[in-house]
């Protein structure tokens, strides 16, 4: 048997490998191993090139970027500087030409039309005065000045030669001079409602000069250097020569407060502009000065450059988010292109050894395969076969080897049109699967379940078959086991005294009795339903349902979870019951796996009805009709848990009759038990369906009413008694009158059972016993 197993022409174990190919694979790993080194060395100067040329280029874009910054700080420092002087010199100009009107000889009165025309045209002033020698304010365009007296010592320049020079005062917070106060102090911000006096001393001959003090708007010129703010850490200031601060968007740090007093040396050295950078509180800062030509003020734009740079350094960010996976990628193809072709080569190499080994281990396999294999060629001659072969038939691979199948294991068991039917599939290059009787060699005959598969060459032609052959005469035997227990359990269903069906897990019918046809009331289809979908009979099912679409979502859920359901009760619409058990199938053992569903149906419309009648003796007093005393409560219970919820209102009454026992002595028992019913019917007549009355017992009845108010079942109450009273029972022609007394609660949230609201009605009922009967009470 060792000549099954071998492949062809492969005779013993493989030879060990020789020195020579052990010395041949080392030296091709060395190789491999130097060529790894040198690419990933390449590799690593690569991106070291790639990391210094973007640092550069960064660096360069930093170094333009701050260049920029201080040509426009530059910039804005001389428009801002020729802005502001501009504002001034238009001040100062109309201040000479109301000095000139005052050296004139003009009358004080006339000094006010003049100021008051000037500062009308100019909506950065907010006052102009008139100050004589003495400092006190003799004329004004804002009366509360009038009389004030200020002090012009601390305005820049000192000098005060009449007409000589502009000077410009210390800023000042407050609404004008009358209440103004210096603010000077460059630690504190600058006031949001302030001004910076302006003045210019006139005079002529012996006389004494006067001075012209124009206070400009701190706001005005604020909004103006805000303007000019192009980062939020910008800040602008105004100085005079000597270094005082007049105004500021926002306090120095303690860094930037030296640097600005040092300015004024530099200003007074006759340095007009320049730029400086200093590191502050915020970081390095950028200042940039301007001194105005002809007026003693310079304009300090001061920025942090963190911030001016910050979109060169967020352009850094994007261009690093592009830039390191764009060179990532392309480091990581060429290393996978690199251990591609790496591996390429070896792959080939080994192509012809896996191939070798690939045949050998796909022969060794059908060799060990318990399945018998032949091949043959198209000429139906034997080329190989397994041992599975020889195990099946008794022949040797000797015996089959050139020779044909019929020739070896043919029974005559089949026809002729059988074969040429199978060669016509196979010919025409499809599968062939079927079952048939062969024989073996030594001349018994067994069940071969056989499939023949044609294959094809490079060209696409016919060049060899492959059957596969397997033994099933033990399966054939087991089938017809399995078709007689069917056929067993055919019989128990089909006697079963309920409906059976059942389906399996594609929805396909396994398994019915024709009971199910009688439970349905539809005809029964011709013909063998299993195998057949099982909607047809769902839908069926469904519309004898009061609710078809509650039905079948029903069965859905029950599939979707294989949930057990057993006496579960569905009404159809004309008037039955069914009981259904629903009961998943599984397999026995180990793997429990979910097989199909059983669904059973049995008509328990009899049973129902005995249900209802006995529920019916359980709740309603037989006398009456109506529900007795457990039942009754049972619904007070019910109202009681909304009245909680909901907040509705909702009441109970208390009927009992009176002297009932009278009636019981003077007419008889009959005429008593007549004369409850009757009060139920009166009663009847006047509520609602939804009310609801019981009997508890005698001749005590209770009402109860939902969705009603107190005033509401007070006035049922008395209509009640009214009619009971003016409506006497007519019993073997004699009219029997009656009168009742009723007391009425309301349910309350916080009553905790009936019997609470009971006893409440109860107590309102003797009430209205106790004073005198045929009343209402209210507890």
């Amino acid at each position: 048997m060792a000549a099954w197993y071998a492949p062809r022409g492969v005779t013993g174990s493989s030879p060990s490998s020789s020195p020579a190919e052990r010395s041949r694979q080392m030296n091709a790993r060395r190789r491999r191993r130097l060529a790894d080194f040198g690419f990933f060395g390449l590799l690593s100067v690569c991106a070291l090139l790639a990391w210094a040329g973007f640092e550069y280029h960064f660096s360069r874009v930093l170094e333009d970027v701050r260049t920029a910054h201080e040509k426009i700080s530059q910039r804005d420092t001389r428009h801002l500087n020729a802005h502001i002087g501009h504002l001034i010199r238009n001040v100062d100009l109309n201040l000479s030409s109301l000095g000139s009107a005052i050296v004139d000889g003009e009358r004080l009165p006339e000094w006010t039309k003049q100021l008051d025309s000037v500062i009308r045209h100019i909506p950065y002033l907010r006052s102009i005065s008139v100050v004589d020698a003495d400092g006190r304010v003799i004329a004004s365009t804002t009366a509360e000045n009038l009389g004030t007296v200020l002090s012009l010592d601390s305005y820049h320049p000192t000098n005060r030669v009449p007409g000589d020079v502009l000077q410009i005062g210390p800023p000042h917070a407050g609404r004008d001079l009358a209440d103004a106060r210096p603010t000077g102090d460059p630690q504190t911000p600058t006031p949001d409602q302030g001004f910076i006096p302006i003045a210019r001393s006139f005079g002529s001959g012996d006389a004494r000069p006067l001075t012209l003090l124009a206070t400009l708007e701190l706001d005005y010129f604020r909004r103006i250097l805000a303007d000019f703010r192009t980062t939020p850490g910008d800040r602008i200031s105004l100085f005079r020569l000597d270094g005082m601060r007049l105004l500021d968007t926002s306090v120095a740090d303690t860094a930037l407060q030296q640097v600005e007093q040092a300015l004024a040396l530099h200003w007074q050295g006759g340095e007009t502009a320049g730029m400086q950078t200093l590191d502050g509180e915020q970081g390095q800062q950028l200042v940039s000065y301007q001194l105005n030509e002809g007026l003693p003020l310079a304009v300090v734009i001061s920025s942090v450059l963190d911030e001016a740079l910050a979109g060169a350094y967020a352009e850094s960010r994007s261009s690093a988010l592009v830039f390191l996976p764009l060179s990532s990628l392309g480091l990581g193809g060429a290393l996978a292109a690199y251990l591609y072709f790496r591996r390429a080569g070896q792959h080939e190499r080994s192509l012809r050894h896996r191939a070798e080994a690939r045949r050998h281990l796909l022969e060794s396999a059908l060799n060990a395969s318990a399945t018998a294999v032949v091949i043959t060629g198209t000429d139906a001659r034997i080329e190989w076969a397994n041992p599975a072969f020889t195990a099946l038939t008794g022949f040797e691979l000797s015996e089959a080897i050139g020779r044909m199948p019929k020739e070896l294991v043919r029974s005559g068991q089949q026809s002729r049109e059988f074969y040429e039917s199978m060669w016509n599939t196979i010919l025409s290059g499809a599968v062939w699967r079927g079952e048939l009787v062969n024989r073996r060699k030594d001349g018994s005959l067994y069940d071969e379940a056989l499939t023949i598969t044609p294959v094809r060459n490079e060209l696409g032609e016919l060049s060899h078959f492959i059957a596969i052959k397997e033994d099933i005469t033990a399966a054939r035997a087991a089938r017809k086991d399995l078709q007689a227990a069917y056929a067993r359990l055919q019989t128990v269903v089909d006697h079963f005294p309920g409906a059976v069906i059942m389906e399996d897990m594609q929805g396909q019918i396994t398994l019915l009795n024709d009971r199910v046809f009688d439970l349905m009331n539809i005809p029964r289809p011709p013909g063998n339903l299993a195998g057949t979908s099982i909607h047809d009979l769902t839908l069926a099912a469904s519309k004898l349902s009061l609710d078809p679409t509650t039905f079948s979502q029903r069965l859905d859920m029950l599939r979707e979870r294989a949930q057990t359901v057993y006496g579960e009760e569905l009404a159809h619409r004309d008037g039955r019951w069914i009981e259904r058990d629903f009961i998943p199938i599984r397999s026995t053992g180990s793997t429990d796996a979910l097989l199909g569903f059983l669904r059973v149906y049995r008509d328990v419309s009899a049973r129902k009805q005995q249900e209802k009648a006995l529920w019916l003796l359980a709740t309603t007093d037989p006398l009456t009709g109506v529900r007795n005393r457990r039942a009754f409560l049972d619904k007070v219970d019910a109202e009681l848990v909304r009245v909680r919820r909901y907040r509705n209102d909702a009441t109970l009454m208390m009927l009992d009759l009176d002297h009932f026992k009278r009636v019981n002595d003077l007419h008889g028992h009959a005429a008593g038990d007549a004369m409850l019913c009757h009060v139920v019917r009166l009663a009847h007549s006047l509520l609602r369906a939804t009310d609801l009355i019981g009997r508890l017992g005698g001749e005590e009845f209770a009402i109860l009413l939902p969705a009603t108010g107190l005033q509401g079942a007070l006035e049922l109450a008395e209509r009640l008694r009214s009619t009971l009273e003016h409506t006497p029972l007519v019993y073997q022609n004699r009219d029997i009158g009656a009168t009742t007394s009723i007391g009425v609660s309301l349910l309350q949230a916080g009553d905790s059972s009936a019997e609470m609201v009971l006893a409440r009605a109860d107590s309102a009922l003797y009430a209205a016993k106790h004073n005198g009967r045929n009343r209402v009470e209210q507890a």
